[in-house]
C-alpha cells in the first residue's frame, strides 16, 4: 500500500514540477547564473560527511554548474564511501576532488592543502558548528597571509548550525523563504548570540541566490534534497525542511588586509594578536599598569588606505575610546600645496566586538598608532584591518537580487486580495543605483530609479502577472528578473494539497 501511494504521489508531484519549471524558465533570470568559472578553484572545508551540504550545498551546485573546479576537504579522517561519492556526484563534485586531512596533525595538514591548492574561493564553518576547525582554519590562514603576500583568496564562513541544520523547518510556505535570523531560545542549540557581534552583522551578511531546481515549493526533483536523502548521517531526511531556502547566507572575511605586511609592536601585551586573522580569539590587551597603552603599526613604505576597521573583544559589554594617529607619506594637493602629514582622531570603539569603521580619502600610511583613552574591564582589540579599497576585487562577480519583504524571490505567488507588495533589493558589491521596471502583458506599468535602500511599494492593480527587471544603471549586464503571479483560492488550495502530498512522500523515503 505504501509503495502504491508513493507511486501515485510521485506521479502527481512530477506533473506539477514540470509545469512550474517550464513557466519559470521563460521569465526568471539573474546575471549571477550567467558567469562561467573555468579555471577557478573552490575549496569547501568540512568536518564530516554531510557538513559540506550544511556549509555550502547551494554554492557547490551553483559553482559546479558554472564549471568551477571544486574540492571538498574533510577534517575528520575517514575512508571515502560509495555513499559519499554518490552524494558529491549529485552536487557536481568528482570523487578525485575529495580530500581527507590527518586529524592528528590537522593544523599542518590543513596548511599544506591550502598552500597546495591555493583555492580562489573558500567556504568553511564558523564558530557555531565546529569551533575547533574554525579556529584552526583562521590560525593557519593568518600564517599563510603573512607568508604569502601574493595569495589573497575569497573566504566565506557559515554559521552552519544556526542557519542550516538547526534553522526553522520553514520549507513548506506559499513562497520559498530566506534564511531566518537565528535567535537564542528560538533556534535550536543556539546558546550564545553571535549575531551583531564582531563581523557577524546580520544586515551585512552575504546572501547568494539558489539554483533553479532548488527554488521550488516541493522537494520533488530538488538535487540538494536528493543529496540530503542519500546521506545516512546526521542529515536526517527532515533536515531538508530546515536547509532549503531562497538564499544561502555567509559572513565574508576579507584577506586583503595590509597589516599582514606590517611590523606590529605595543607598549605592553601581545601586539601580534591584532593581525592573526582571528576575530573570535585572543586580543591585544595592554597591562593595567601600562601608562601608554599604545599599539604601533609600521610599514617599510607607505601603503594605500581607503578603509580602516578595528574590532574589539567580542565579550566586552562596554564601549572604549581610542585615539588614532596616522603618519602619512608626503603628499601634495592639486594646487601644489603640501598637506599635513599627520591625522589624529578620537573615536568610539563599539562594544561586543563590533567594528569601528573609518572610511577615508585615498591616503598613503607609513605608520599608525592606536592609543587607549578609556576602556572597560573586558577591553581588548582582536583585529585591525587596513584596506586599500573599500570593496575588494572578487572572483564572484557583483550581482543584485530582488526581494519581497526580506525574502529573495524568483517567482512569487500573490493572492488576489493583496493589492500591494513591498519590493526591495539586495546588492553584492554594487554601490550604484538600479533601474527597476515592471511590465504586464508587455505593457510598462512602472519605471523607477532605485538605490536599494528601503522598499518600493508595487501596486498590483488588476494584473495577473508582472515581470520585474532590475538593472545596474552603468552596467545592464548586472541584472535580476523575477515574476509576480496572482493566484486565486483554487491555486492556493492546490499548492497546500501538493505540499501535503510532498510531506507524505518525505515520510515514506528510505
Amino acid at each position: 500500500m505504501d509503495k502504491i501511494l508513493k507511486s501515485e504521489i510521485d506521479s502527481t508531484l512530477e506533473l506539477y514540477d514540470e509545469m512550474t519549471c517550464e513557466e519559470e524558465e521563460e521569465t526568471v533570470g539573474n546575471s549571477f547564473f550567467d558567469r562561467l568559472y573555468f579555471g577557478t578553484r573552490i575549496l569547501v572545508v568540512a568536518e564530516n560527511f554531510g557538513d559540506e551540504i550544511l556549509i555550502a550545498g547551494n554554492m557547490i551546485l551553483n559553482l559546479a554548474a558554472a564549471r568551477a573546479e571544486i574540492f571538498i576537504a574533510y577534517s575528520n579522517e575517514k575512508i571515502s564511501t560509495a555513499e559519499n561519492i554518490f552524494v558529491l556526484k549529485i552536487l557536481g563534485v568528482n570523487a578525485d576532488k575529495i580530500i581527507f586531512l590527518n586529524k592528528k596533525n590537522l593544523r599542518v595538514d590543513l596548511k599544506n592543502i591550502l598552500l597546495e591548492l591555493r583555492a580562489n574561493i573558500i567556504f568553511c564553518p564558523d564558530y557555531d558548528s565546529e569551533s575547533k576547525l574554525s579556529s584552526i582554519f583562521e590560525e593557519v590562514m593568518g600564517e599563510i597571509l603573512k607568508e604569502n603576500p601574493d595569495y589573497r583568496p575569497e573566504i566565506y564562513k557559515k554559521l552552519a548550525n544556526a542557519t542550516a541544520l538547526n534553522a526553522p523547518p520553514d520549507f513548506y510556505a506559499p513562497n520559498l523563504l530566506s534564511v531566518k535570523l537565528p535567535k537564542i531560545s528560538t533556534t535550536d542549540n543556539y546558546n550564545f548570540d553571535l549575531i551583531n557581534r564582531a563581523n557577524y552583522n546580520w544586515a551585512g551578511r552575504v546572501r547568494f541566490p539558489v539554483p533553479e531546481k532548488c527554488r521550488k515549493t516541493l522537494l520533488k526533483n530538488n538535487p540538494l534534497a536528493a543529496a540530503i536523502f542519500a546521506y545516512n548521517s546526521k542529515l536526517k531526511k527532515f533536515s531538508a525542511l530546515r536547509i532549503l531556502n531562497s538564499d544561502e547566507v555567509f559572513f565574508e572575511r576579507r584577506t586583503d588586509n595590509q597589516i599582514f605586511t606590517a611590523k606590529i609592536s605595543a607598549s605592553s601585551g601581545v601586539a601580534e594578536s591584532v593581525a592573526d586573522f582571528k576575530i573570535f580569539g585572543e586580543c591585544w590587551r595592554p597591562r593595567v599598569d601600562d601608562t601608554e597603552k599604545i599599539l604601533k603599526i609600521e610599514w617599510a613604505e607607505g601603503v594605500q588606505v581607503r578603509q580602516i576597521k578595528i574590532y574589539g573583544n567580542i565579550f566586552d559589554e562596554a564601549a572604549a575610546k581610542l585615539k588614532i594617529r596616522l603618519d602619512l607619506e608626503n603628499h601634495i594637493d592639486k594646487a601644489g600645496i603640501s598637506l599635513d602629514n599627520i591625522q589624529v582622531m578620537e573615536k568610539i570603539l563599539p562594544n561586543h566586538g563590533c567594528p569601528l569603521i573609518l572610511d577615508v580619502e585615498k591616503i598613503f600610511v607609513r605608520r599608525a598608532e592606536i592609543e587607549i583613552i578609556e576602556s572597560g574591564k573586558d577591553f581588548g582589540i582582536s583585529e585591525v584591518e587596513f584596506f586599500a579599497n573599500a570593496e575588494p576585487l572578487k572572483k564572484i562577480s557583483p550581482f543584485i537580487k530582488l526581494v519581497v519583504g526580506k525574502n529573495f524571490f524568483y517567482r512569487y505567488d500573490v493572492p488576489y486580495e493583496i493589492e500591494k507588495i513591498p519590493i526591495g533589493l539586495y546588492k553584492f558589491h554594487v554601490d550604484e543605483n538600479v533601474r527597476l521596471t515592471a511590465t504586464s502583458n508587455d505593457e510598462n506599468i512602472l519605471t523607477e530609479i532605485f538605490s536599494g535602500d528601503g522598499e518600493l511599494i508595487l501596486n498590483l492593480g488588476n494584473t495577473k502577472e508582472i515581470v520585474l527587471t532590475a538593472e545596474v544603471l552603468s552596467n545592464p549586464n548586472i541584472y535580476d528578473r523575477a515574476i509576480i503571479r496572482r493566484v486565486g483560492d483554487l491555486a492556493q488550495i492546490q499548492l497546500k494539497v501538493l505540499q501535503w502530498l510532498d510531506k507524505i512522500n518525505l515520510r515514506t523515503k528510505g
